[in-house]
């Protein structure tokens, strides 16, 4: 492949791809053309089988014509009714029916005893302690303190039970999680009062409790804040509401430099074919190819920033900033920004948290594996706050790797797209088509038969392409083969190991004891897991690995596309916030000392 894309002409005639149905044409009028094609424009095709042999002269019937089959080029298309679909907002309504109706709080004083333990001995005995029964958890405390709870144990999809052979009026209480614990009830009365509101608190409700966004959200009354997700493929930002919300804008962080002006254009508007003619298209939040490193394009990053305070139509200088980061930036790439937020905008003050935390907030988790894909994979184990440093893995790879294998499946079916505005087809060709098979064996078989039932068309006759260009994909076993390197690597011919292992190996990092409730706290954030059966595929392979008999729950939000923005706002939301940020005056004092405060707590 790379010595036919090296060889880009045959005997002064320029080659051309073997993309559309097969067409004849003049060979006098195929010539080489300069074109002023920028690098991005230019498409890398295959080589093409020629009917004639130009080399050697020889000719025959038709001699003035060869049949070849035209390049599709896309030098003045304008993609603009393409990316409008790729970068829509749209708000997914939750499924799940919220039952917490149904739930009877109750708080008093009862005795326990210590935490998975069933009996009382010398030294551990009964302890009164006051009890909380809410929202399906059970919180207790510290008789003096009822501010911050000792314990907590969650009572959605646990079991209670009567210990009627230990005494009266003593229940336990599983949590189906890896903890049990032991109360005595003071009386005969309130055993009954305790029964009732913890089994009706047992149901699970754990889907309706998710941070439930909406798509537009009336300004915060009280605080100003610029909530910004910088990914290395899109840039979300919005201002604070009065409650959660989807952002207000949402579009590509790439921009065309001018070759001769180094003038700069950012977001969708850098794909005008006037706009990309004579420019190099820049993508300003760069992954390296060190697993956790990334490079931030200063120059480009500014006019980016610009871009979301003009569309949104504030002064900066009178807002604070809620960012959410791509993993985990290094000091010098956080002194950059704040520079620009607060040297060169005047902003009120910054708070940084990586995109993964943040999406647990979006499930109002404190506990559990993050499971992040878009254009890179971060797996993140947390336990109350804590990040389970020896269980966080990161891969160099994601969105990437799905949308080249598709690239190459399309081609086996005689579709070619190579050029970076070819590679936005391709986008959309595998969200509106490719999905996960539950059984990758038995999906191939199926594509075998004559009754093909895996084979899909994909329109794109909406885009204003050109009149050379598809109208429409048709393709099958490229819809799931292309995903299937997730959970086998092998099929992308890389030495890392399978999504689900990582998992496993980040549940076995935790404390013994955490490692059931790990199981059932598996959060998905980012566009790979909205993969049609991803998360069915996902349980079925972890399932696979776990001890027998424990449960697995993978929880899928129906807006985790947008997951690590909706936890931005919950952040920005609380009381708290403005503690959290780095404001002008420390900045000032302490420069990049000030980051300790950003530091996650490690366990």
């Amino acid at each position: 492949m790379k010595a036919a894309e090296n060889q880009s002409q045959i005997n002064g005639q320029e080659k051309l791809s073997e993309n559309v149905p097969l067409q004849k044409l003049n060979i006098t009028s195929v010539s080489s053309k300069a074109t002023n094609q920028s690098d991005d424009d230019k498409p890398k095709h295959p080589p093409i089988n020629l009917k004639k042999d130009f080399t050697n002269g020889e000719t025959g019937e038709d001699d003035d014509f060869v049949e070849v089959t035209p390049r599709m080029n896309l030098i003045s298309w304008d993609p603009v009714k393409l990316l409008k679909k790729l970068y829509h907002v749209k708000l997914i309504e939750e499924t799940a029916e919220d039952i917490s109706y149904q739930y009877v709080s109750m708080e008093g004083f009862m005795e326990k005893l210590p935490m998975n333990k069933k009996k009382a001995t010398l030294l551990k005995t009964w302890k009164r302690r006051f009890f909380k029964a809410k929202d399906g958890w059970l919180h207790y405390y510290e008789s003096s303190n009822r501010d911050r709870p000792s314990d907590s144990l969650q009572l959605m999809g646990g079991k209670i039970l009567e210990m009627t052979d230990l005494g009266s009026r003593i229940l336990g209480i599983d949590d189906g999680r890896g903890k049990f614990l032991m109360v005595r009830v003071p009386s005969d009365k309130e055993y009954g009062q305790w029964k009732l509101a913890l089994d009706s608190q047992i149901a699970d409700n754990t889907k309706a409790g998710y941070l439930q966004p909406v798509l537009y959200a009336n300004p915060h009354p009280k605080k100003k804040v610029l909530v910004v997700d910088m990914g290395s493929s899109a840039i979300r930002a919005g201002l604070l509401g009065e409650q959660a919300s989807l952002p207000q804008l949402f579009f590509p962080c790439v921009a065309s430099v001018n070759k001769t002006t180094g003038d700069i254009i950012v977001g969708a508007d850098a794909y005008k074919p006037e706009n990309r003619s004579n420019s190099n298209l820049v993508y300003p939040v760069h992954p390296s190819n060190k697993i956790d490193k990334f490079t931030i394009d200063w120059k480009v990053i500014k006019v980016l920033f610009q871009k979301i305070f003009t569309e949104l139509k504030i002064n900066p200088s009178q807002h604070w900033v809620m960012l959410s980061t791509p993993q985990s930036l290094g000091d010098n790439l956080k002194e950059g920004l704040m520079e620009v937020f607060i040297n060169q905008y005047n902003m009120c003050g910054v708070c940084m948290v990586q995109q993964s935390l943040l999406s647990l907030y979006s499930y109002k988790a404190t506990s559990g594996i993050i499971v992040d894909i878009g254009q890179r994979i971060e797996i993140l184990p947390i336990y109350d706050g804590f990040v389970i440093s020896g269980g966080v893995s990161r891969l160099p790879y994601g969105s990437d790797k799905i949308q080249n294998s598709l690239t190459q499946s399309l081609l086996e079916n005689n579709y070619s797209f190579q050029s970076t505005i070819e590679q936005l087809i391709v986008k959309y060709i595998m969200e509106q088509s490719c999905y996960v098979a539950s059984h990758y064996k038995n999906e191939l078989s199926e594509c075998k038969n004559a009754d093909n039932k895996i084979s899909t068309t994909v329109k794109l006759d909406g885009f204003d392409l050109p009149p050379t260009a598809y109208s429409e994909v048709k393709y099958d076993e490229g819809r799931f083969k292309s995903t299937e390197g997730l959970f086998d690597t092998d099929m992308w011919e890389m030495d890392f190991p399978n999504l689900h292992k990582l998992v496993f190996q980040a549940i076995q990092m935790c404390p013994m004891d955490n490692r059931r409730h790990m199981y059932r706290a598996i959060y998905l954030s980012g566009g790979v897991t909205m993969l049609p059966g991803f998360a069915d595929r996902f349980k079925i392979e972890l399932t696979k690995l776990a001890p027998p008999g424990v449960p697995i729950e993978v929880h899928a939000s129906q807006n985790r596309y947008h997951a690590a923005y909706i936890g931005a706002c919950s952040v920005a939301g609380m009381n708290e916030f403005e503690m959290m940020c780095i404001d002008k005056n420390q900045w000032k004092t302490e420069g990049k000392k000030a980051f300790r405060k950003w530091q996650a707590p490690t366990a």
